[in-house]
């Protein structure tokens, strides 16, 4: 997943000709499949929580693979879905596995640990790829003018990672409680008492559409950042996870949900503003690496539903997050890609501003004791 966030706005923007704007359109069409997960998780989850994130593995793979026989915005319509039903699966999967085998009271760490983990394999990764690069300007000449077999080679790398994390993940350990559970086809959850975490997850998305369609191009498009420099910051980033991942989930566990979301989302509010108003490419460099750093804070929504609800509710209550989160996936692009190409860049952030504001009054009404369901499992 970090090669497609390191190539692939090199590879829209100089291979297939690609604008912010337009990336802001398939950005839309990559979402779709994110709203109708809740129903895709309870056709996977039939299969069990491992086997359904080993085949949403395969799936993304298959999909990013597919991106390198593209040329055209038209032909990346049918690998962008196919790679999205994939990834917005293993979303909501990766947590539960988590929390599948954390004790009670060390959520937090245990997320954290294992996002550090992921982190170290993505500075492993990231490094080859930067040193692929480095290598092909070296000998090349011009990276710009000779990456294109390069990239097109690195999404077919991806889809052999995601055959392999698939046969890893199906090994993981199940008990007989899960295998029971997969023969009954879950339901669909919407429980009133869950309802902060649905609104929370509903304006983090809404939010992550915004960075996700538009921060990368600001580098590549406006500030005229390559490949190499991009897979170097996450190269930072994955660093910077790797070695702060455990501390931030110890935080969630020592010091609470509440504290913790109100700091990552105020802190949200001063990246947008840096996007919008910074003019010093370094300057954004700094708000690119603490954006993906506050990534690490989303483990306080998923410990906070754990903590309020019930232990077999929680893989679909996970799905249903991830399907309000996409609710506007399909609008908010749309209208960043609108407000880009009318009134300049600057502006998808500052729209992006109001989620950041709703997130952190919203947070303030976390209360888990006065929340948790009753007759909750343990």
């Amino acid at each position: 997943m970090q090669i497609t966030q390191a190539t692939q706005p090199s590879f829209l923007r100089d291979v297939i000709g690609m604008d912010g704007a337009q990336n802001g359109y398939l950005i839309a069409i990559r979402e779709m499949p994110g709203f109708l997960l809740i129903f895709v998780a309870a056709v996977l989850l039939r299969l069990g929580l491992a086997r359904a994130a080993a085949l949403s593995l395969v799936i993304m793979g298959f999909g990013y693979s597919l991106m390198s026989l593209t040329g055209t915005f038209d032909q990346l319509i049918l690998p962008t879905l196919i790679a999205s039903v994939g990834f917005h699966s293993w979303l909501q999967l990766q947590p539960a596995l988590g929390l599948s085998i954390a004790r009670r009271g060390e959520e937090g760490s245990t997320l954290g640990r294992l996002n550090s983990i992921g982190f170290l394999g993505s500075f492993i990764t990231l490094v080859a790829v930067f040193l692929l690069l480095l290598g092909v300007e070296h000998f090349k000449g011009d990276l710009r003018t000779y990456q294109e077999p390069y990239l097109r080679g690195l999404f077919i790398f991806v889809g052999i990672a995601g055959v392999i994390g698939a046969l890893t993940v199906f090994r993981f350990p199940i008990s007989m409680s899960d295998l029971a559970a997969a023969r009954v086809a879950p339901k669909v959850v919407w429980r009133r008492e869950y309802r902060l975490y649905y609104a929370l997850s509903f304006l983090d998305g809404s939010r992550q559409q915004i960075y996700f369609a538009f921060a990368p191009f600001v580098l590549v498009e406006e500030f005229r950042v390559d490949a190499r420099s991009i897979t170097l910051l996450l190269i930072v980033s994955a660093i910077l996870n790797w070695r702060t991942g455990a501390f931030v989930g110890r935080m969630v566990d020592v010091h609470g949900e509440k504290r913790i979301l109100t700091i990552a989302y105020a802190l949200h509010f001063v990246v947008f503003l840096g996007f919008a108003f910074s003019s010093s490419v370094w300057m954004l460099y700094l708000f690119y690496l603490g954006y993906l750093w506050l990534f690490l804070f989303y483990v306080g929504n998923t410990t906070y539903l754990r903590k309020i609800a019930h232990r077999d509710d929680i893989p679909a209550s996970l799905a249903m997050g991830v399907s309000l989160a996409h609710l506007t996936a399909i609008v908010v692009p749309i209208i960043g890609a609108a407000l880009w190409t009318r009134l300049g860049y600057q502006f998808p952030f500052l729209f992006g501003t109001v989620f950041c504001v709703l997130s952190l009054y919203l947070t303030q009404k976390i209360d888990i004791p006065g929340q948790r369901i009753a007759n909750q499992s343990e």
